[in-house]
């Protein structure tokens, strides 16, 4: 048996005893040899189906499950977060409170990009549970379908300006895991720069 674990998901559903070796081993197996997402892996497999898992994710993090069919989002509340943000973080917002925005994320299992989300807004962020694809479409509808631009995302973050003009130069759309890689490249950057290790 495979002591890997593949994602956070994963790890749940196997904390809870919600799945046998036999399919952990042939979810991993699948999920390594085509990477689909092992959401849709499980769902594939007749495993859990997507309510479930959404009701899983909901309850480990203490929060709700909110449906995004039908929900129409105001300008308002679409102004607090950037549409390269949402779209790099793949989340929308969905309630502000005037304190806390409430946030669906296509991954909410992912504290690192919860916690990078918190900081990119500057904002208390409470996290709700949605569906991946309600998620996905709901993003294209209310912020369109071209891809985050790398030198409005560095702006957004602080980034440095000679790294934003030298990036600008030549790249222009980049997929979320190439910026993720390219910002710790910079923060790495502004780090040695101050002499810090």
């Amino acid at each position: 048996m495979a002591e890997e674990i593949i994602s956070p998901l994963m790890s749940l559903v196997r904390s809870q005893s919600l799945i046998d070796d036999l399919q952990y081993e042939e979810v991993v197996s699948e999920a390594k040899r085509s990477g689909t997402p092992v959401a849709q892996i499980l769902q594939d497999f007749g495993i859990m189906d997507m309510g479930t898992i959404l009701d899983l994710m909901a309850n480990y993090l203490g929060t709700e499950v909110v449906n995004l069919k039908d929900r129409q989002f105001p300008p308002d509340l679409l102004k607090n977060l950037p549409a390269n943000t949402a779209k790099m973080y793949q989340c929308i917002p969905v309630e502000d409170d005037g304190s806390t925005l409430k946030v669906a994320l296509a991954d909410p299992l992912d504290t690192s990009k919860l916690d990078e989300l918190r900081y990119v807004v500057k904002r208390d962020l409470q996290i709700v549970v949605a569906d991946p694809t309600d998620i996905e479409k709901a993003l294209e509808k209310n912020y369109g379908s071209e891809g985050a631009d790398f030198s409005d995302i560095l702006k957004q973050l602080g980034g440095d300006e000679e790294i934003a003009k030298e990036v600008a130069g030549g790249v222009h759309r980049v997929d979320h895991y190439a910026f993720r890689r390219a910002r710790v490249r910079i923060f790495a950057m502004k780090g040695h720069r101050r002499g810090a290790c």
